[in-house]
């Protein structure tokens, strides 16, 4: 299939999207697809996209709002230029096209801005609650990566159920081999610190209330195991850094920044306990890569994270600081809990497979082509 494939916007390669673009790419790819991608300016020298032709917004729509105006009403008319059998926009809760000569496959990842009201701006809350929703409607394969999205894609967009296709993400592996130094640079000890990767946002990804709940743990626990909270700034994060420096703990604290991914595997493995406090997401991929290592997990019990985490992970209400507290001293305190966790999570991230997820959603655009 001759596929147009949509990588904005990419983030610096430091979100989730940024992980879902390259490895659906991939997959695409191995799977034998004629790809082109639309990319930013700035990411156009990124050497995962090096092998494919390009796209690329000009520079004048490096701002986000010149760059979603872009993409909506200018890139349709590059679209017509040549013969594609499919558009695949891979983040089209973050951009959409206002028309398009071939038809649309449109992958929701959440629709945060629905359920987290002050999220973001004024201006991306309008863009992204009442700008987009028409866009994503008219697409002609609305795809979401998890049964919550899809539910939300319903109630929210009024996209009838039958019309989405769900199809899981994969199970991200770094692509880069393991650098090693990670631990020994900030001073870890394997099996010695409970772990949360995902950028700073404040309030969304609950990072406060993760810090309560630490500090309510017994000092026998705070002693052994220190907490780490690790990703990039993003909206908010001030409140986050301001949070930590402020605790009684703050030297048991440790905010390392953005994870590369040459040193996931590490941190990963060296993890006693994974912890995914966020309230709302619409998949959850570091999760399943916390499995995949044989981390023991806890996670929400809200949108896709209950969904994912169900049998595989202990799931508490991320509202109540003393129902996360709780699920600390469990994993941190039971090893038969642990074991019999970590046996499902790593059966649990066998679930997830790139492969699996790009050919249903290439299988439901050929069969309704055809």
């Amino acid at each position: 299939m001759k596929i147009l494939y949509s990588c904005i916007p990419f983030d610096h390669g430091k979100s989730g999207i940024s992980v879902y673009i390259r490895h659906a790419l991939a997959a695409l790819a191995e799977a034998g697809h004629e790809i082109t991608l639309v990319v930013e300016a700035e990411a156009a020298d990124e050497p995962v996209f090096a092998p494919f032709p390009k796209i690329t917004a000009p520079r004048w729509a490096r701002k986000a709002i010149l760059n979603m105006m872009w993409h909506l009403f200018i890139l349709p008319f590059f679209i017509r230029r040549e013969k594609y059998d499919l558009f695949y926009i891979a983040a089209a809760n973050r951009r959409a096209v206002a028309f398009s000569s071939v038809p649309v496959a449109a992958v929701v990842h959440d629709l945060a801005a629905h359920r987290l009201p002050g999220k973001y701006d004024r201006f991306r809350t309008i863009y992204q609650t009442r700008v987009l929703p028409f866009f994503i409607r008219r697409a002609d394969f609305p795809v979401a990566i998890s049964e919550a999205t899809a539910d939300d894609m319903t109630k929210f967009l009024k996209i009838p159920r039958e019309k989405i296709t769900v199809s899981w993400d994969g199970l991200s592996l770094p692509m880069t081999p393991p650098a090693g130094t990670f631990l020994k640079k900030h001073g870890l000890e394997p099996g010695g610190y409970l772990l949360y990767i995902s950028r700073l946002e404040h309030p969304a990804k609950n990072h406060c209330a993760l810090i309560e709940a630490y500090e309510k743990l017994p000092e026998e626990l705070t002693g052994r195991f220190r907490l780490v909270l690790g990703g990039s700034d993003w909206h908010g994060a001030e409140a986050v850094h301001a949070r930590a420096e402020a605790s009684p703990l703050a030297d048991r604290i440790l905010l390392p920044g953005f994870i590369a991914e040459e040193d996931l595997e590490e941190i990963y493995r060296g993890a006693a306990a994974y912890v995914f406090p966020s309230l709302f997401e619409g998949f959850g991929l570091s999760l399943i890569e916390a499995m995949h290592y044989g981390v023991p997990c806890a996670c929400s019990s809200n949108s896709s994270l209950g969904e994912l985490g169900k049998g595989a992970a202990l799931l508490f209400d991320p509202n109540d600081v003393d129902a996360i507290a709780d699920a600390l001293k469990q994993l941190l305190g039971s090893p038969e809990m642990r074991r019999q966790l970590i046996e499902s999570g790593h059966r649990r991230a066998g679930d997830f497979t790139w492969k699996k997820h790009v050919e249903r959603i290439i299988y439901a655009a050929s069969s309704n082509r055809n």
